[in-house]
């Protein structure tokens, strides 16, 4: 491009101390940007779903279930898993 000088990259120890002082003030401005509110406390989402596994250290079985939560109508869900035995399948 004509009328413009090529940009040049600060190389070595310094290059690398202005990159990590650009990367601090970077940081240091998003966190300034995420604290500028009132402080509210942290609220869970309304609905989730997860997996549980219950291990029986007795037995040494494992058994599995699926879970579901609505906080609309404040209600909860399990799924057992149930797996066959299969001969010669591990």
């Amino acid at each position: 491009m004509l009328g413009r000088a090529p940009l040049r990259v600060a190389r070595g120890a310094l290059g690398a101390w202005l990159r990590g002082g650009l990367w601090i003030w970077a940081l240091g401005g998003l966190c300034a940007l995420g604290a500028a509110g009132d402080p509210r406390p942290c609220q869970a989402p309304q609905q989730w779903e997860g997996r549980q596994v219950l291990y029986r250290q007795s037995t040494g079985r494992n058994s599995r279930a699926l879970l579901s939560y609505d906080g609309l109508n404040q209600r909860v869900r399990v799924l057992d898993e149930r797996k066959a035995l299969i001969p010669c399948k591990r």
